[in-house]
């Protein structure tokens, strides 16, 4: 009788396989493949995070949920169907739908674990749980697919790189919200303005002027131009009382296809340098509206024409208000939702068109408004393979990773003699620039003269350098905290926020030198705050930060790996993050990707935000 799966791995890691306590953080993708290969091989003893719920769209490479578990847990359902394989007496599995990040889920936590298991989607969870593993001192085992490519390595405090020694991007832009509401001048900047902003106006009941008028130009006389003169502002953008769908969708028409591109031709100096915005008219395009057919239509690939573009504007307005009427004003994009996507797509197109923007296709926005990398599910099979055997190599060795390395999928015959699709490299040793496992500071550069706490807190150690409870003290005088504060204590600190760094309790100097922790990450680090007058074209955030390799990004309003819509999540007033375009990684048989796994910059480190794994 030939030996089972798991009397192999016991073979290779010895009785550890049935004693270790693992914990795998994400239950998609990758985590599906995982959890399966985890109970086949006999680990008994099983602790799995996830935040997500099962959509339909998982179906396809997600085996383990089936159209009746849309909706529930991915990591209960996960835990359910691989319990129901043959595994051994005593498996134990406790599934916890829950944010990686909350409360519970403290150092203390971790250090129960002999070995941590990530199968995240995104930067900002996977960043989290890097730092609470270096402070545990526990191993983990970091993997990440983007399409064909995919990439694992073995993280442990000391002894290798942690998952920060190396620069991360996550493929998303960040565009003024002048340029997206008055001057586009890429695809990418249309369908931010048809999903973040026009979508929001007519389907979520956000009250928002399409226009920025704060980019006119004093005139001539010295008096302040008048931006709507050519044409008053926009009505609100509802439905009124007896009226059609279809008269709404007109008037929704000719309120932002032409009426705002008067009142922005009526900005003559922004396009001094530029070409003008062209109005369109329905009337045109659509000559019998009343007959107009209102169904979804089937072309994906193609860009549609400018007719055919408002053709299907109007009838995902139609459609969406005689399907869904009760719930408009409460509506949130989804990429998955075919009224959604459409009309989007129609008005991105439509935008484009009014400013000489090439078109695109459904695919293509559904693509960059989903900030959707495509998955694979082979990929997560065959990095899921590779987590279980890096596993076992750290069970074998107590703990080590010295016989560890770092796995690279890729997408054509790669290696000296280009005969594999998998290549290993060893592992780094821990980066001295690395704020997180090093002693290196970090510097950030903003206007001293208008830079407020918030910018501090919240999108410079928060956002961009991913500290989940910052505390910020300067020598022995605290200037900021979070935690575990009553509210009257939340209500002093977050009054800190609207203060000029300049102010108290800050009062701030460039070069001044301040101390960061996180007692959730058991992570201290020093930031040096410098002065310097900030290019917001180039710097919409504000801010430059030097020293910290890794790029933070976004969280988006669920947090980690979080369920329901895509996308981000930007007020009226912020500037606009989207995905510019999907990453088309090069063949990896070429000098340019040799020189990347060389270098370690893995998939994961270039999967944005909310790639789907």
């Amino acid at each position: 009788m030939s030996a089972t799966r798991a009397e192999h791995a016991k073979a290779v890691a010895g009785s550890d396989v049935a004693s270790a306590k693992v914990l795998m953080v994400g239950a998609g993708g990758i985590g599906c493949e995982l959890i399966k290969n985890l109970v086949l091989c006999g680990f008994r003893d099983i602790e799995a995070i996830d935040l997500d719920t099962i959509d339909y769209s998982n179906l396809n490479r997600q085996f383990l949920f089936r159209a009746a578990h849309v909706n529930r847990p991915k990591v209960e359902v996960a835990r359910e169907t691989v319990l129901s394989f043959p595994h051994d007496a005593g498996t134990r599995i406790v599934a916890h739908h829950g944010n990686v990040k909350a409360a519970q889920f403290d150092l203390d936590y971790f250090k129960q674990f002999t070995i941590v298991l990530n199968a995240l989607d995104n930067i900002d969870a996977r960043r989290h749980v890097n730092r609470v593993c270096l402070a545990a001192g526990v191993p983990l085992v970091e993997s990440g697919t983007e399409g064909y490519l995919g990439q694992v390595t073995v993280i442990k405090k000391g002894e290798s790189e942690c998952y920060e020694c190396q620069p991360k991007s996550d493929n998303k832009k960040t565009y003024p919200i002048c340029t997206v509401r008055n001057h586009p001048d890429k695809p990418v900047h249309c369908i931010a303005w048809a999903k973040e902003l026009l979508f929001k106006k007519v389907f979520g009941g956000e009250e928002t002027d399409l226009v920025d008028n704060s980019e006119a130009a004093p005139a001539a006389d010295g008096a302040p131009e008048q931006p709507a003169a050519a044409a008053p502002p926009a009505p609100k953008l509802e439905l009124q009382p007896g009226e059609s769908a279809r008269h709404f969708a007109a008037r929704v028409f000719e309120a932002v296809f032409a009426a705002d591109v008067r009142r922005l031709l009526a900005m003559s100096s922004l396009w001094k340098e530029r070409a003008p915005p062209a109005p369109l008219e329905l009337a045109a395009l659509v000559p019998a509206l009343d007959a107009l057919p209102v169904d979804s239509p089937d072309e994906d690939q193609a860009a549609w024409s400018v007719a055919e573009s408002a053709a299907v504007f109007v009838g995902a307005l139609v459609r969406a208000f005689e399907l869904r009427g009760v719930r408009v004003g409460q509506l949130a994009f989804d990429k998955d939702d075919v009224e959604c996507l459409d009309f989007v797509t129609a008005a991105s197109n439509l935008r484009s068109a009014v400013f000489g923007i090439p078109a695109q296709s459904r695919f293509k926005v559904k693509e960059i408004a989903g900030n959707i990398i495509p998955a694979i599910a082979t990929t997560n099979a065959v990095i899921a393979g590779y987590i279980a055997i890096e596993a076992l190599k750290v069970l074998r060795a107590g703990g080590s990773t010295a016989q560890c390395a770092s796995a690279f999928l890729c997408r054509a015959l790669s290696g000296k003699r280009k005969d594999r699709m998998i290549v290993s490299t060893r592992l780094n040793p821990p980066a001295a620039h690395c704020f997180v496992c090093g002693s290196a500071s970090v510097t950030v550069q903003l206007d001293l003269r208008t830079a407020t706490g918030a910018l501090l807190v919240q999108e410079v150690l928060i956002k961009k350098l991913a500290f989940h409870q910052p505390n910020l003290t300067k020598g022995d005088r605290g200037l900021y905290e979070s935690g575990d504060l009553d509210e009257d204590e939340v209500a002093i600190e977050e009054a800190k926020l609207g203060k000029l760094l300049t102010e108290p309790p800050f009062s701030l100097r460039t070069g001044a030198m301040l101390n960061v922790s996180d007692q959730s990450q058991s992570l201290d680090c020093e930031l040096i705050v410098v002065h310097a007058e900030i290019d917001v074209e180039a710097h919409p955030l504000g801010f430059i930060v030097h020293g910290a390799d890794s790029i933070g990004v976004r969280r988006d309003a669920g947090g980690a790996g979080s369920a329901g819509p895509s996308g981000a999540n930007a007020g009226d007033d912020s500037d606009i993050e989207m995905l510019d375009s999907a990453p088309v990684p090069a063949s990896d048989s070429t000098p340019t990707a040799r020189k990347q796994a060389r270098s370690r910059r893995s998939p994961s480190a270039r999967a944005p935000r909310t790639a789907s794994n």
